[in-house]
């Protein structure tokens, strides 16, 4: 459940720096419209979407379709075709994500009859599903962490959005991000000694900074 909502919170910090970003550029942005661009939680979710993961067995199709990209050469009419069949599945994916992130969120919170003789037990989710969505929401915050902030002298950061890394820069006092750590592997703990609050409490602090440090910029830029 904290992943999830961390996922939509790295949305949020996504959503605020746009706004910085008009800001900056000379646009009037009000209160109202942080309020309404941070309001809709699919549209948070699809904001805080910076990785897409395919998974597979090999002997699915799209498992197949996943070796044939992989073990081909690019100028191979069998990794053209692998390729442009993940790129439609890829996009197809990319537009439902955010919804069905969101349909997560709201399962992981509440035990309710989804019919006559169902119901929905936050308890139900496998261990194998619960480690795919903890592994792809860290996965999104170590795009941001290592891209999208400063964490150390040598950020990448400057390289890639110089205008990002100077604001961020002159913020002397910036809270600091802790590193992303993946889970390990259900095969390698017992479901019951996995120890996904310390996974999941890293990327929600994580996330809580990087939405403060946008605010920070924001309230920098408007105070001008």
């Amino acid at each position: 459940m904290l992943a999830a909502f961390a996922r939509e919170e790295l949305g949020r910090s996504q959503i605020l720096l746009g706004l910085w970003r008009q800001r900056i550029g000379g646009a009037l942005v009000t209160i109202g419209d942080i309020e309404n661009a941070c309001d809709n939680h699919v549209e948070k979710q699809k904001a805080g979407m910076l990785n897409m993961t395919m998974r597979a067995d090999r002997n699915t199709g799209l498992g197949k379709t996943l070796t044939d990209r992989t073990t081909n050469p690019p100028q191979s009419q069998k990794f053209k075709d692998a390729d442009a069949t993940l790129t439609r599945i890829d996009k197809q994916t990319a537009k439902h994500t955010p919804t069905n992130r969101h349909s997560k969120r709201m399962r992981s919170l509440y035990v309710e009859p989804t019919s006559s003789s169902d119901w929905n037990r936050p308890a139900d989710v496998s261990v194998a599903d619960a480690h795919s969505f903890l592994q792809d929401a860290v996965n999104d915050y170590s795009g941001r962490y290592n891209q999208g902030y400063i964490t150390s002298e040598q950020s990448i950061l400057k390289d890639i959005d110089q205008e990002l890394h100077d604001a961020l820069d002159r913020l002397t006092d910036r809270p600091q991000l802790p590193p992303p750590e993946w889970p390990p592997f259900p095969t390698v703990l017992p479901a019951t000694a996995v120890p996904a609050g310390r996974f999941r409490g890293i990327i929600v602090v994580g996330v809580v900074t990087l939405v403060l440090a946008a605010l920070t910029l924001f309230v920098m830029v408007v105070g001008r």
